[in-house]
């Protein structure tokens, strides 16, 4: 290949003979320089964009600053160490509901039973042991990086743990419910009424003699409902010559719970009944002097102080039925 120069100014001619070869080593170089200077140029270029614009960056070359990276890394072990915190907090708060659980359930629970329980309650002093594995041992280490994605780890791990202690909580507090729904503990009359008679030594209103009572009056006005103290099975609806129109329901551990000198009654034998059920209304049947409720409470067939066997609690409070 010849090039032929004209100077416009000389009208002089140079001519220039450029093979084949020559001309391929050109553009080869030509292109490695262009590549060199927008390699040089890329670069520089994101090294300015990681200083002054990490966004740009970011875009650029599809990663992100150390900068960046320890920040996401705080912002990271913060949220963790609010998501231990919080599940401490859940796990205190588990305690005192349990706590509570257990003071409500003793003061729910009939004296025979609580003296039943005491052999399982002495259990407390006996020996334990084992290793201790408490529920949340690992904290966030703000020193390791590498030890992040180990204490989210763990942190989860403890997260399933609460679960299961909630989870077994429920089932303990639903089989105390079970147990202690069917007993008699519920005052057979709504909040309000007090006593006109406690149980025991008395003087007969009646006769004016000395003489035992077996069991507690509610004073209360005709008409007022009865209520069963717990679920059962009524085993007697009838007329009494002493105790007027009466109903006994049969529970659970060998309770019964008696009815007296009702003015109507509202179940029949061989009915099963619920807690705080509808049964009967307050009367003035049978030896009574006035409208009240007569109640006594047995035990296998032991008359025991229906005061030590009754749950009396404010009316916010008592809503289990």
């Amino acid at each position: 290949m010849q090039i032929i120069w004209i100077s416009g100014a000389t009208s002089h001619c140079r001519k220039f003979n450029i093979t084949k070869t020559q001309l391929t080593r050109f553009t080869v170089a030509l292109g490695i320089l262009l590549i060199m200077i927008g390699s040089a140029v890329y670069f520089l270029g994101f090294r300015v964009a990681i200083k002054f614009d990490p966004g740009m960056a970011r875009d650029m070359g599809g990663v992100i600053t150390s900068e960046e990276l320890y920040q996401l890394e705080d912002e990271y072990r913060e949220k963790l160490a609010k998501l231990q915190g919080n599940l401490k907090a859940m796990d205190r708060k588990i305690d005192a509901l349990s706590k509570i659980n257990e003071q409500y359930a003793a003061l729910a629970t009939p004296l025979p039973l609580k003296e039943r329980r005491k052999d399982k309650d002495s259990e407390a002093g006996a020996g334990k042991g084992g290793p201790y594995l408490p529920l949340f041992p690992y904290q966030v280490n703000f020193d390791e990086n590498a030890g992040l994605r180990i204490n989210l780890s763990k942190t989860l791990e403890s997260t399933e743990s609460l679960n299961q202690k909630i989870q077994s909580l429920k089932e303990v507090w639903l089989e105390k419910y079970e147990r202690l729904i069917p007993l008699p503990t519920k005052p057979p009359l709504a909040a309000g009424y007090g006593l006109s008679s406690n149980f025991g030594a008395r003087v007969d209103p009646i006769t004016n003699s000395p003489a035992f009572h077996p069991g507690i009056d509610f004073n209360a006005k005709a008409g007022t409902q009865v209520l069963a103290a717990g679920n059962g099975t009524v085993i007697k609806a009838k007329q009494d010559p002493e105790l007027g129109n009466v109903i006994e329901i049969k529970h659970t551990e060998g309770f019964t719970s008696l009815y007296a000198h009702c003015q109507k009654l509202l179940v029949n034998k061989g009915d099963v009944v619920s807690r705080g059920q509808l049964i009967a209304e307050v009367g003035n049947t049978g030896r009574s002097t006035g409208p009240h409720l007569h109640f006594s409470i047995y035990k296998n067939g032991t008359l025991l102080n229906p005061m030590d066997v009754l749950a009396f609690t404010k009316p916010a409070a008592a809503k289990e039925n």
